[in-house]
């Protein structure tokens, strides 16, 4: 390779220059373009550009390095440009170009990656590529990895909606998966911020890798599935690939949930073939939703479960451990209909046999555990009581609708079940600080809405009922249906409400500002004399208030204080006594 010595400074006429099919740069920012080409325009081209003889076209050159200062001197309409004439095979064109382009400012980190991919996919081994171009052998494998992400995602990470760190975790995922988690991690949440590289790492670990250690299969079997080896030595383990997953903790981790779900159901139908073959009954279908309905609840039709606690066993032994591996091997296979995984399940008159036989007598569950049939026997009047109440609470409740202990008793209960996060939103947007209040705290400000103004309590009530929906959120797409539907009812037009917002956040060209006249003093006319005031209705003069930020409402002198009627419930105690309620 000639150096820049032995290569003289010549000109050439720009149209016979090519730009290179392989420079990794694909995009050049307007701004900094415009730069170039004015400082063209004033003093030419400073540093000369690299090419190389066209091959197999006598007269033409490819470009090699310098395609920002060929596209300024195009626009500063220049004839011929200083140029450095080197004879370069294609490997030596790549390497120049990944070495001197890709160490120019704002390259893009996809641009990186598709440069490295070259060299790689001429046969450069991974530590090869990293130290010709003075890079560790980490960073390189990442910046490799980036070449797998889809192409929505690299729009994303293009359009800056993802950084380096959180499009390499999205890109070590299956292709079917990248659209779905890019997403999630590039939503902004309320606040407007989106994840951090930690957050994003701490969401897929959750949401989309599974933990080979729980595997219902046989991890170490090649044959499971035909033409997918054994998970152990596979590239998809965490394991597996250090220079990629180094922030996953564990290493035993499958990245690819599609093929987990593959060895699963491979592994079940051996199971259950094992199971049918050794005389076994298996459970599945219609008759397995039956036995197990519901997924935390106990099985029906007189099925038990060997892995669950054996009633009676002072040692607290499973019925597994306690009746022993002979035993087990006439119990029947049952499908469950929800986590899909295959447990073993017998008749409680066959498994009292089998614990009669280990010496074990098992006893109804009142005779087992007295203490637990009295809990249950409490629970029982405690629901009895609780449902006598509340149908009578419902046969008294006024025809009017709701008064203002109704409202606060919905409020308080609303207040209860927000997430933490949209407590802070209420907090906030009643100026009560930025963080979430207590439930105490909560009760006090709500006696001062119903003693200072009621129409306020109500809002209060609502603003909770529709906080949730007031931030889309991450997980689903769902339209605002409730916030919709409340704002249709209150004469507003919701596509007109998205209309306006999509314009004000399109970005609009800067205007220059208009110099303000200022008006003479005594061109104002005085204001009128206002008419003497009407004593009004609280609910009116309420409804008149802009909705603002309340902390504390204003204290209203006696006079101007609207006289509420109070149906009788709402003289019952207030269950937060020490709140100030009258």
């Amino acid at each position: 390779m000639q150096s820049n010595e032995q290569a003289s400074v010549e000109f050439l006429p720009i149209d016979s220059i090519r730009k290179s099919p392989t420079n990794p740069r694909k995009r050049f920012p307007e701004s900094e373009h415009l730069e170039l080409v004015a400082s063209v325009r004033e003093h030419g081209i400073l540093q000369p550009v690299l090419v190389r003889p066209w091959p197999d076209e006598s007269g033409l050159f490819e470009l090699v390095a310098g395609e920002r200062r060929l596209r300024a001197a195009v626009d500063a309409l220049l004839a011929d440009v200083p140029v450095l004439v080197r004879s370069l095979s294609d490997d030596e064109v790549l390497q120049i170009q990944i070495v001197e382009n890709l160490q120019r400012r704002d390259l893009h980190p996809l641009e990186e990656a598709d440069g490295y991919k070259a060299l790689a996919d001429r046969g450069h081994p991974l530590d090869q590529i990293a130290s010709e171009v003075t890079q560790t052998r980490s960073y390189v494998a990442a910046r490799l990895k980036l070449c797998a992400l889809t192409d929505r995602v690299r729009k994303l990470f293009f359009d800056g909606q993802l950084t380096a760190a959180t499009a390499l975790i999205v890109a070590r995922m299956p292709a079917d998966l990248q659209d779905a988690a890019a997403k999630e991690i590039s939503t902004p949440d309320w606040q407007g911020d989106v994840m951090s590289a930690r957050a994003a790492s701490a969401h897929v670990q959750r949401t989309y890798m599974l933990r080979l250690d729980q595997a219902d299969f046989k991890t170490s079997d090649a044959e499971l599935v035909p033409g997918v080896g054994a998970c152990g030595p596979c590239p998809k383990r965490t394991g597996n690939q250090e220079d990629l997953f180094g922030d996953v903790k564990s290493k035993d981790l499958c990245t690819d949930p599609a093929c987990f779900a593959l060895k699963k159901e491979a592994g079940a139908a051996q199971a259950r073939a094992a199971a049918e073959a050794d005389g076994r009954k298996v459970i599945t279908g219609k008759e397995a939703k039956a036995v197990s309905p519901h997924q935390y609840s106990a099985l029906t039709g007189g099925w038990v479960k060997l892995d669950d606690r054996c009633e009676g066993d002072p040692k607290g032994r499973s019925y597994r451990q306690v009746i022993g591996a002979k035993a087990v091997r006439s119990a029947a296979l049952l499908e469950e209909p929800h986590a899909g995984k295959l447990v073993d399940v017998m008749q409680r008159a066959d498994l009292k046999k089998a614990l009669a036989d280990k010496g074990i007598q098992v006893r109804s569950t009142a005779q087992s555990n007295p203490a637990q049939s009295a809990e249950n026997a409490k629970k029982k009047a405690a629901d009895a009581y609780r449902g006598a109440l509340f149908q009578q609470i419902r046969e008294k409740h006024v025809e009017t609708g709701l008064d203002d202990f109704d409202l606060k008793i919905v409020a308080v209960t609303f207040y209860r079940r927000l997430w933490n996060e949209n407590q802070k939103r209420i907090s906030k947007l009643y100026g009560w600080g930025s963080t979430a209040i207590s439930e105490a705290d909560f009760a006090k400000k709500v006696d001062e809405f119903e003693k200072n103004d009621p129409v306020a309590l109500a809002r209060l009530v609502m603003d909770i009922a529709l906080i949730d929906e007031s931030v889309a959120p991450s997980y689903q797409t769902g339209k605002p249906e409730l916030l919709e539907a409340t704002a249709r009812v209150r004469g507003i037009d919701p596509a007109a409400v998205r209309k306006q917002v999509e314009s004000d956040m399109k970005p609009k060209p800067k205007e220059k500002p208009v110099p303000v006249t200022k008006v003479p003093a005594t061109s104002a006319k005085p204001p009128a004399k206002a008419a003497p005031a009407k004593k009004a209705p609280a609910v009116k003069k309420t409804a008149a208030k802009p909705r603002t930020a309340v902390s504390t409402p204003v204290e209203q002198p006696d006079s101007a204080k609207p006289t509420l009627k109070r149906s009788a419930k709402s003289k019952e105690p207030w269950p937060f006594p020490n709140t100030g309620h009258p």
